[in-house]
């Protein structure tokens, strides 16, 4: 009776680890208690900052074999490939263009998706540690406690203005060059983003595409070093305010707070007063414009990268020189400047005008950026023949030949 004992109670503690979902010598957990650590990292891209990879460590070295991108899946992402290292998987995310003309699944800027400060990760299915004897089990979701910021991020001050006349606050961001000294002026690079970086989101105008970092990288600062002031025109403000720019060209009050907020800034730095140059997209190209209408001196060039609204009295920016590009898709862009373009051909004014295609490689994107350089034209005009007007920001910034003629004005 006493074996017969033992072995009745054997067969039921196997039976028991049966129905808790455990099998002799394997023992299940949840991938909650088996990832001990969530580390996340965003690069930046010609579409903006974005989660490039996120990295788990397990407690126990891993089977590479029994680890699948199906396993894994990221909120608001798409994971690409998954690699495995001992206790660490990788996870390599899609950080294709999203505005790439090709491509079937784009989406609305979403900024508060895009520039969160955490990523939620939930492994579906089972991966087992080398030797067999430990299986962690989905669904269980991980948070990462931070994101890793690309370097050239953290290398803007945030800064804020309080606008004496108004009351209203803007927020902007400044890069500063490297060995800055008193005893030299530097030329300053003015960035306003599209009215989506319009948000309470610290750096949105920095993380929302290249428009203002690209002029902060090493290659370009080596070449000529700059500031750059990026601002961002937050919600709350919009809200209280109204607008940073109306389709019927009227200055507004936000405006008003914007320019004061440039000029303090710069003021306060070593500044080459005839070389302050303005880079722009969507409502922020339209916004220059007519900083430079309304202070035609305070400009030496311009770039305006897609511009939403016709330019009321084109004539006030007769003076500046100017190089727009917008896409033969965004019809309010290029009906706006077609008319702006015909207003100062009848005026006299020399116009150079270009028509690219969207799928020119770089070296052809060059090559037409060049010949449009050596042209004497005071304004430049560029058609980006199919793409969109997003797509069109993403081009504009990355061709070295036009931020070279910028800064020469």
């Amino acid at each position: 009776m006493k074996v017969f004992g033992k072995l009745f109670l054997a067969a039921f503690c196997l039976q028991s680890l049966a129905t808790f979902g455990f099998s002799a010598g394997i023992k299940k957990v949840s991938a909650k208690e088996g990832i001990v650590v969530v580390e996340a990292e965003a690069q930046m891209f010609s579409d903006g900052y974005k989660v490039s990879s996120i990295n788990l460590l397990y407690r126990k070295k891993l089977d590479p074999s029994s680890v699948s991108v199906d396993d894994y899946e990221v909120v608001g992402m798409t994971v690409k490939s998954v690699s495995v290292d001992g206790k660490n998987v990788k996870l390599t995310m899609d950080t294709d263009n999203r505005w790439y003309p090709e491509r079937d699944d784009v989406a609305p800027f979403d900024a508060d998706r895009q520039f969160s400060r955490y990523v939620n990760v939930t492994q579906n299915g089972e991966v087992s540690a080398v030797g067999g004897g430990t299986v962690y089990t989905g669904p269980a979701t991980v948070t990462s406690k931070k994101i890793a910021e690309p370097k050239i991020v953290k290398e803007f001050m945030e800064k804020s203005y309080r606008d004496d006349e108004t009351g209203a606050e803007i927020h902007y961001s400044v890069y500063m060059p490297l060995y800055y000294t008193e005893g030299w002026n530097y030329p300053a690079i003015i960035f306003i983003p599209d009215s989506r970086a319009n948000t309470n989101i610290s750096k949105c105008t920095i993380l929302q595409g290249e428009g203002a970092a690209v002029w902060a990288t090493a290659s370009e600062q080596e070449k000529q070093k700059s500031i750059i002031v990026a601002i961002q025109y937050p919600k709350y403000t919009e809200d209280k305010y109204g607008p940073l720019v109306k389709p019927d060209g009227s200055w507004t009050t936000a405006l008003g707070v914007v320019y004061r907020a440039i000029r303090t800034e710069l003021s306060s730095l070593r500044v080459d007063r005839s070389r302050i140059y303005a880079v722009g997209q969507g409502e922020g190209a339209v916004a220059n414009f007519q900083i430079g209408q309304k202070y035609p001196e305070f400009y030496a060039a311009q770039l305006a990268i897609s511009p939403m609204y016709e330019i009321k009295a084109p004539s006030a920016l007769e003076n500046e020189k100017l190089w727009i590009l917008t896409s033969s898709n965004d019809s309010q862009s290029c009906d706006a400047m077609d008319k702006a373009v015909s207003f100062w051909k009848d005026d006299g004014i020399r116009i150079d005008r270009g028509s690219w295609n969207v799928d020119y490689s770089e070296q052809a994107f060059a090559t037409a950026a060049k010949d449009m350089a050596g042209k004497k034209g005071r304004v430049k005009y560029t058609v980006v023949e199919g793409g969109c007007r997003e797509y069109v920001w993403c081009i504009a910034p990355r061709i070295e030949v036009i931020r070279d003629w910028l800064m020469a004005q």
